[in-house]
């Protein structure tokens, strides 16, 4: 998708503006396995939500992105968008992310179980040449 010139290099945006302004962005989607369909909005969640957001905004990007929690699919889920879609595949290869369906609009669409494992891999920071380390 060409860029609308809204965004130069690495920019976040809100999901309501992101949508706006990109409409069929890349979707990257985080399934929060080890949390509660009963915790949206719980501290917990919003702390995967924002390690999430560290570690998308440490990829060299070259669009915008916005993340928001949802629960439409009735458990919790993160759902991380890209303007660019070369900016999607850096997040799905370090996430070892699979293509997805369901999430109409969206030009692409990954998804990938962010469990404690991952989440304490991504936490220490031991991702390298797209892969996260696994000691």
């Amino acid at each position: 998708m060409p860029s609308t010139g809204v965004a130069t290099g690495m920019s976040s945006l809100s999901w309501p503006s992101f949508l706006k302004n990109f409409p069929s962005g890349h979707l990257v989607v985080a399934v929060a396995v080890d949390v509660g369909a009963d915790e949206i909005g719980s501290r917990r969640l919003r702390g995967l939500r924002d390690l999430l957001r560290q570690v998308v905004g440490g990829l060299s990007l070259r669009g915008a992105f916005a993340l928001t929690v949802s629960r439409a699919a009735g458990f919790p889920e993160i759902l991380c968008a890209f303007e660019v879609e070369s900016d999607a595949r850096l997040l799905t290869r370090l996430v070892r992310a699979r293509i997805a369906e369901g999430y109409p609009g969206f030009a692409s669409q990954y998804v990938f179980r962010l469990d404690d494992p991952l989440e304490a891999a991504l936490r220490a920071g031991r991702w390298s040449n797209g892969d996260i380390d696994q000691r």
